[in-house]
């Protein structure tokens, strides 16, 4: 048994650290100090970053112009802080000035053994000569956290508080306060006579100002250090005393600068120096030491920004009577790396410390080993008495393999004295532990603020406790493992890696739910380990929960110790009287794969072999696991196709190609597949391939088919092996299944690949394995026999494999042949009819089938069928041509061509044969069965088709040639309709026009009825060959007809019109003649507008009107000497179109004698130019026209108030009123009485400008 006797001297507690500022300020003053000199152990390293030091404060260093800036730097266990504590005593010149022999003593005792360090002692005591150094150190861990403060505040408070460095230090305080406002009014106070009693004064403040009461009573000899901590005394306190002073409070907060940024820091410390050279009558220097630099900055950017500016100043401002000194856990460039991406030039902030010194660290294990595991010899004995006993001997079974970087001691390697040295650790522990803990701190989100930012002396206080446990178990024969170190340090690993550790323990683990309860109570499912271990009904024990701890350690120093199933058995191992190595190795390969959920191996070859799992993860497996516990096969089969098949069936060799009956010939293969009777979605398919059915047994357990359909190819699978391919097949569907409700990670789709590969290399062989039948054969050697066999079994007579070949392009190859053209060698094959009827059908079951099914379709059916409702009916009867859609048209084709069928549009309008061959318009294409075998010479004969034309072409053109028709006949309709509504007057011309639209009407509908006639294949269609023929000719001669005649129409209209306008000038010959026309014009019923009807209607015509009516009105013209009147009507320069006249000319006067002219003359003009006119040779407008404008004349007694004589009486009164004047010779003309107004106004603005002259005119008067 162990006890405590085993241990030489093992301590109670363990002292973690030393930090700069640890002093002791009770009546051994700086016991602290004196501790760390006495401890200290100068190195080389150490050594000479002191010698710099001392060389650089007497100002004798050989590169004084680099500056006064250190950047201390070393690993854990380095010793940084403790130099840094030795050096703040050292150069302490208040401290060391009496006891130089008495600290050199301490710091290298007599006995020591090493490198002269005289010189170092002399140049170090003739600093203290020369100068008054004042160290002023900050441990800046104590500031870890605390964002508002910044290097320049801190170093100011510690500064502050400097007895020393302040010249502060008696009764009533000891330094200036820590409180920035604070101390800038002592060190403005300490310049007044106020200053020494400034304790009495503020006792006065303080009992004005707060209620006399025992509870507010502050004892007078204390004030002034409460009013230097407390900021709610001060603020009353100090500006009563500053008011005491000046007289006013104005000023007060302008005692402490606005900004206390660097450059007021150094500056601040310069003067402080100053004021101490001065008052002690010596040079002063400032060492400034700054611990712990790099864990304060952490990740704040504008903390390292302030440091290098800091620095910066301490050179330009100090000039060398300002050292600073700052410790770091890293080089300056590897402080930290994130701040990369704010742009950090850390070349800039090397300049700032150009003096580096790295400490390189002790051998934690030496210390432990000295100060921890140093054995009585009764100790000593024991554990050499244990290990010679122990089956597992340790130097054999509990070395790490495959080690990539050794430690010191070595990992692969334990010394049987050293193992005696560290029992009951192993010699490597120690090293291994700080790897440990090193990395887990670059893991913490802010590594600044990790918990493991101490040094080596944080493994020493863990091993302590290690060790404190192991004696209090008692076990002698057991080891520390790294199980027992994770259990030590299992609150920090929470902490840092909580997402693996909810692994382990769960969500929120406290000593009350170690059970995993809480993982009930939120609702989840047991996905922990520890959860799992305390379930009785889960397979996870105690041990895989040992497993689970070693992995997430090893995960941490997987560079140095690789994470395998034998490094992590030498991890959990510590009965040395327990499994061998090799067993453990076993048992920890087991406990992976019980901890599949938990723990995942990693594809990636550079990062460790296992991880933990995520919570998504572990979601997931652990669905998978309920279900592999209850398989559903429906299902299982069902992912099989979806997921799985399509691979599968492209590993099985299936044969791409097989020989089609007696031919020889080989044609492609589309496979299709049923497994235990589930028909699958998934097939192998091959551009025009022969179908073959495989039906696959004996996958499931569940199911036994039949396998009695003659047509399909039945494959069961091999028996050997097939237990293990069906649980295969059902891990694979588990996690197939888990992840539907999930988000898939990575690693799991990787997995699920891993499982996806081994089903179907396991299936492939057990099928490749397996057996064949097909229509009651059994005795089938091969894959490729069973296909063939499959194949000619399957298809009957009345099938081709090049059915399945044909495709659009052979189709358009089809359309571009010509009709003489031989048909290709693959159409030939499936018995596409050729033009001509020759050949012998009795053969062609293909082409007969096609037609037979066809017919039967159409048969009845006036309106035929759309192809694709044709096609489907085809398909339904023969299903093996559902595939061979294209082949089908092609063979529809061929009898279109042969007269046997024919295509048209939805319209039923006729399209060319090559409709069918477009495979887009099935669904509006329709076909007909012809009606007449001898069609196709009606065609000929009637001219609608040449020799070599098929009959749909005929078809086509007959129908064109009716359309063309139609539309000829639908215009001219139009044309005949439009001008007897809008250019024909008189009733009998437009009685004629009737007539012939409605000849026309009556034709268009004939036309239309041949159209329809010619779509439906039925009905007359001789009749409808010679009647398109007959109103061909009939067209072509009314439309000439029409076309010459029309102009003798509208003359023959035009004389009507001027006829029945009862025009006084139409004497009693014309006017017998006119109506003599009329009534031989409205009583002719015949075709005139054939020549012909034209020749009998001109006879009609005769004689010519036109002259007679022209002579009528040159008589009347003479006796009213009316050409006359109107040649004196247009010399006149007063009769001007309303327009053209003067606004002087009044409407009066215009009435009376303007208007009447122009009317008269307007009326004149139009008769004599349409009597003119009439009779020439003019076209149809002209004559139009004509009756457009006698149409709107009336006769002269009705149209004007004067005769011809009355006017010329009028226009005679007109030239008197005027005489010689024109219109723009008078101003204003009018009639009075209508006119008086207009005048009246004229004339009084006359008056206005001068005399008026009156003349009468005799027809009236003239003024001017």
């Amino acid at each position: 048994m162990v006890d405590s006797t085993w241990f030489s001297d093992l301590p109670d507690e363990f002292e973690e650290s030393v930090r700069i500022d640890r002093q002791d300020r009770s009546e051994e003053s700086f016991r602290h100090r004196t501790q760390a000199i006495e401890s200290y152990h100068v190195t080389s390293d150490s050594q000479a970053f002191l010698e710099d030091v001392v060389e650089r404060t007497l100002d004798e260093a050989e590169d004084m112009r680099t500056g006064s800036n250190y950047w201390l730097y070393g690993y854990y266990g380095s010793g940084k802080s403790h130099l840094l504590t030795v050096l703040e005593g050292l150069m302490d010149s208040s401290w060391v000035a009496g006891q130089y022999e008495e600290v050199w003593s301490d710091l290298v005792p007599a006995a020591a053994e090493g490198r002269n360090l005289e010189t170092l002692r002399e140049r170090w005591e003739d600093v203290h000569a020369d100068y008054h150094v004042i160290p002023v150190s900050v441990n800046l861990l104590k500031y870890q956290g605390q964002k508002k403060r910044s290097f320049s505040e801190i170093v100011l408070r510690h500064a502050h508080q400097h007895p020393t460095l302040t010249g502060v230090d008696n009764g009533i305080s000891t330094g200036l306060s820590a409180q920035l406002g604070v101390a800038y009014f002592e060190d403005w106070y300490r310049t007044t006579p106020a200053w020494d009693d400034r304790q009495a004064l503020a006792a006065d403040v303080v009992e004005e100002v707060v209620p006399d009461t025992p509870r507010y009573d502050w004892p007078e000899e204390q004030l002034w250090k409460d009013i230097q901590q407390y900021s709610a005394l001060s603020d009353v306190v100090l500006p009563a005393l500053f008011e005491g002073v000046q007289g006013t409070r104005d000023g007060y907060t302008d005692l402490q600068p606005s900004d206390i940024d660097p450059n007021e820091v150094v500056s601040r410390l310069e003067s402080l120096r100053q004021e101490r050279e001065e008052t002690m009558g010596t040079p002063v220097k400032l060492v400034l030491l700054l611990d712990e630099v790099s864990l304060f900055i952490g990740t704040d950017f504008e903390r390292l920004t302030e440091l290098q500016t800091l620095a910066e100043n301490v050179d330009d401002i100090g000039d060398g009577n300002i050292q600073l000194v700052a410790t770091a856990q890293a080089k300056i460039e590897d402080v930290q790396p994130k701040f990369a991406a704010h742009g950090a030039d850390f070349s800039i902030v090397k300049d700032r410390f150009p003096h580096r010194y790295q400490l390189p660290s002790k051998h934690v294990g030496d210390i432990a080993k000295r100060r921890l595991f140093a054995k009585s010899e009764t100790g000593e004995a024991s554990v050499r008495q244990v290990l010679d006993e122990a089956d597992v001997k340790p130097g054999e079974s509990l070395v790490y393999n495959d080690i990539r970087q050794n430690t010191k001691p070595p990992l692969d390697e334990i010394d049987e004295e050293a193992l005696v040295e560290y029992y009951p650790f192993l010699p490597y522990h120690a090293p291994l532990f700080l790897e440990i803990l090193f990395n887990l701190r670059r893991e913490a989100n802010d590594p600044a603020k990790s918990i493991f930012s101490g040094t080596a002396r944080a493994i020493l206080a863990l091993m302590h406790g290690l060790l404190e446990e192991w004696i209090e178990e008692g076990e002698d024969d057991t080891i520390v493992t790294l199980v027992d170190f994770f259990d030590l340090i299992e609150p920090e690993l929470r902490e840092i890696l909580s997402s693996d550790m909810r692994v382990i323990e769960g969500s929120n683990p406290s000593p009350d739910a170690e059970d995993g309860s809480h993982a009930a109570s939120t609702g989840e499912i047991a996905t922990s380990i520890v959860a799992e271990v305390n379930d009785t009904e889960r397979e996870i024990r105690e041990f895989d929960l040992k497993v689970a701890k070693a992995v997430l350690l090893l995960r941490q120093v997987n560079e140095i110790v690789p994470l395998n199933e034998g490094n992590i058995a030498v991890a959990v191992m510590s009965d040395l009287n327990g499994r061998s190595w090799i067993s453990t190795t076993n048992r920890v390969e087991d406990s992976l794969d019980r901890l599949e959920k938990y723990i995942r191996p990693t594809e990636d070859g550079s990062s460790p072999r296992y991880r933990f799992a995520t919570q998504e993860e572990r979601l997931i497996y652990h669905d998978a696991e309920e279900n592999e516990a209850n398989p559903n096969w429906d299902e299982i089969v069902e992912a099989l196709d979806e997921h799985l098949w399509a691979d599968i069936a492209r590993e099985l060799s299936l044969p791409d190609s097989a020989p089609y009956k007696e031919s020889g010939a080989e044609y492609p293969v589309s496979y299709h597949f049923e497994v235990d009777g589930v028909a699958f979605s998934t097939s192998q398919t091959a551009d025009g391939g022969l179908d073959v059915d495989i039906a696959i047994h004996g996958i499931r357990p569940d199911v036994t088919t039949d396998q009695d359909d003659p047509d399909v190819l039945h494959w069961e699978i091999d028996s050997d092996g097939l237990q293990d391919l069906r649980e295969s097949i059902v891990d694979w569907w588990a996690l197939r299944n888990a992840i539907a409700s999930h988000d898939v990670p990575p690693a799991v789709e990787q997995d699920l690949d891993r499982r996806s590969a081994s089903v179907r290399s396991k299936l492939v062989s057990a099928m490749s394995g397996g057996s064949y039948s097909v229509n009651d054969r059994t005795d089938i050697s091969g894959l490729s026999t069973a296909v063939q066999e499959t194949v000619d079994v399957s298809y009957p007579d009345d099938f081709h494999p090049m059915l399945l070949q044909v495709d659009e392009s052979r189709l358009r190859e089809l359309r571009e042949l010509d009709s003489d053209a031989v048909l290709p060698q693959w159409a030939e094959a499936i018995q596409v009819p050729t033009a001509d009827h020759g050949g012998d059908d009795r053969n062609q079951t293909i082409r007969r089938n096609v037609m037979s099914l066809t017919g039967r379709q159409l048969h009845g059916r006036d309106e035929g069928l759309t192809l694709e409702t044709i096609l489907d009916g085809i398909v339904e009867k023969k299903p093996f041509y559902s595939d061979a859609r294209p082949a089908l048209c092609a063979i529809i084709w061929g009898l279109c061509r042969r007269g046997r069928l024919v295509a048209v549009d939805e319209a039923g309008n006729t399209l060319d044969d090559e409709a069918v061959l477009d495979i887009d318009t099935t669904a509006t294409t329709r076909l007909q069965l012809l009606s007449s075998d001898q069609l196709g010479n009606l065609l000929e004969t009637g001219g609608f088709k040449e020799t070599t034309d098929t009959v749909a072409e005929g078809l086509i053109n007959l129908q064109e040639e009716n359309r063309r028709i139609h539309s000829t006949l639908r215009g001219l309709h139009e044309d005949v309709t439009l001008i007897a509504e809008t250019d024909v007057r008189a009733d009998e011309v437009g009685a004629l026009l009737d007539a012939f639209a409605d000849e026309l009407a009556e034709r268009m509908e004939d036309t239309k009825g041949r159209i329809a006639v010619v779509k439906s294949q039925s009905g007359d269609l001789e009749g409808v060959i010679e009647g398109t023929n007959e109103v061909g000719e009939w067209l072509s001669d009314v439309t000439d007809v029409w076309n010459r005649r029309l102009s003798q129409l509208q003359q023959l209209d035009a004389v009507l019109t001027i006829g029945d306008r009862d025009f006084e000038w139409i004497d009693d010959d014309a006017q017998r003649a006119i109506e003599t026309r009329s009534e031989s014009v409205a009583s002719y019923d015949g075709e005139w507008w054939t020549a012909e009807g034209w020749k009998t209607f001109s006879e009609q015509l005769v004689p010519d009107l036109a002259p007679e009516l022209g002579r009528a009105w040159q008589e009347f013209v003479d006796q009213g000497d009316i050409d006359a009147l109107v040649e004196r009507i247009d010399d006149n320069p007063w009769i001007l179109p309303a327009t053209s006249l003067p606004t002087g000319v009044h409407a009066s006067f215009e009435r009376t004698y303007i208007t009447p002219m122009r009317q008269f003359v307007r009326w004149f003009e139009t008769l004599d130019e349409a009597l003119t006119t009439l009779p020439s040779d003019s076209d149809a407008g002209a004559y139009v026209e004509i009756a457009d404008d006698t149409m709107a004349l009336e006769p002269m007694a009705d149209a004007f108030d004067d005769g011809p004589e009355d006017l010329a009486a009028k226009l005679d009164g007109l030239s008197a009123i005027v005489g010689e004047r024109t219109p723009d010779d008078v101003d204003q003309i009018g009639i009075v009485p209508s006119d008086r107004d207009k005048l009246q106004r004229r004339l009084e603005r006359l008056a206005e400008d001068g005399d008026l002259d009156v003349e009468d005119s005799g027809q009236g008067v003239i003024i001017r």
